[in-house]
């Protein structure tokens, strides 16, 4: 059945029919499918107020198509779309999640007799942050608050990769701060649960219990003869702070590398992006602002160029534009760093499913506000799965 829609609520996908209403004297081709908001404003600018759309030739509500060609429409300098950019590093991730589950239960259970596993996956997701370079980063924003050591050591993993990276670290350096970043928290494994889940303030016989767990992790990796001294760095070095403030030596500027202060940046992102037991989850550029603007003791420098690494609203992150449409920031413009590509998937003001690839370094919208999936029972990994691929 054939529908009558007014200008201001016509939609990409549509596929208009006939004009019925409108105000100017120039001639309109009268059907034919819209294909993009550039395709509207000629619209308005010709005077149209009202046309008549067929529904079974539009697509402006199957998203699932939708998306998926959006997936493929663009390829990297390593030749992947999207979509196999989002495959490899999710099923890579998953992988890293079953070696770290082992590696957590050997761990319980006695002592780490090596980490060939653990090398080799960390090995994958080096090669992954340069084959999938748009696309690994969602990966870390995946949470599963049941499974937070687990994933956060896994998260850092990545992150510190993608860091290291950005600042031109070699293959060989990053592959040793990723193994450091995977295994900084393990001690974590030996501490009580009552401890480590505890959803109030630590008492200061408990916050010095908690950071034993550097010293933990450094005595059961003691007999591992492969690790090198900058996984080493990274463990001791992870909780370190620039004003002194951090644990387990106190160490002050200078005496902090660049690899542990790497680690103490990547590790309160994560940190703070994940729901905790004592505190709700902060948006990834809301992370950040915190992070620059409180006295963390982070290294500040580092700190803005991790940002532009990840960008000031992370690939992954779901955001506002000031149009009332929501977006998944998908791709991060080096020149423009304020204005990335999103993927639009809903407009607040129509109520609406819509679903366009934007530029926003070239179009007139903007990044207004960043949003959380949970304010619209948005869960990523199935968002994810079901847009671009099917798994």
């Amino acid at each position: 059945m054939l529908e009558f829609v007014d200008i201001d609520a016509l939609l990409p996908g549509m596929f208009i029919v006939k004009v019925i209403k409108q105000s100017g004297k120039i001639t309109v081709a009268t059907a034919g499918k819209i294909n993009d908001q550039q395709d509207i404003n000629s619209l308005l600018d010709k005077g149209i107020l009202q046309v008549q759309i067929d529904p079974a030739k539009s697509t402006h509500l199957n998203t699932d198509d939708e998306l998926n060609d959006l997936g493929e429409t663009y390829l990297n300098a390593s030749g992947l779309s999207y979509s196999q950019q989002l495959e490899h590093s999710l099923i890579l991730h998953d992988q890293a999640k079953t070696i770290q589950g082992r590696l957590i239960k050997r761990v319980a259970n006695g002592r780490i007799a090596d980490i060939e596993e653990v090398n080799n996956i960390m090995q994958e997701i080096v090669n992954k942050a340069f084959e999938c370079d748009d696309a690994l980063g969602i990966t870390t924003l995946l949470k599963d608050n049941d499974e937070y050591f687990l994933e956060h050591s896994i998260n850092c993993a990545i992150l510190m990769v993608m860091f290291g990276r950005s600042l031109e670290i070699e293959k060989s350096t990053l592959q040793h701060l990723g193994v450091g970043a995977l295994l900084m928290d393990i001690g974590m494994v030996k501490l009580p649960l009552l401890l480590t889940q505890k959803t109030d303030s630590l008492s200061v016989q408990e916050s010095q219990r908690m950071q034993r767990h550097i010293d933990i992790a450094l005595k059961l990796l003691e007999p591992i003869e492969d690790i090198d001294e900058i996984s080493l760095t990274v463990i001791k070095q992870h909780h370190e702070r620039l004003d002194g403030t951090g644990y387990s030596d106190g160490l002050r500027g200078e005496q902090i590398s660049q690899y542990g202060r790497m680690a103490a940046i990547v590790d309160t992102y994560d940190s703070l992006t994940t729901s905790r037991p004592y505190r709700d989850t902060f948006k990834p550029a809301d992370a950040l602002k915190k992070m620059q603007a409180e006295g963390l003791g982070l290294d500040k420098e580092l700190l803005s160029k991790f940002i532009g690494c990840i960008g000031a609203n992370p690939i992954g992150s779901l955001v506002k534009l000031a149009s009332g449409k929501l977006a998944m920031v998908m791709r991060l413009s080096r020149h423009h760093p304020l204005s990335p590509n999103v993927m639009v998937f809903y407009n607040l003001n129509t109520k609406i499913a819509e679903v366009a690839q934007l530029d926003l370094s070239k179009v007139e919208d903007e990044i207004v506000d960043s949003v959380s999936p949970e304010d619209f029972d948005i869960s990523l990994p199935v968002f994810l799965r079901q847009s671009f691929f099917s798994k």
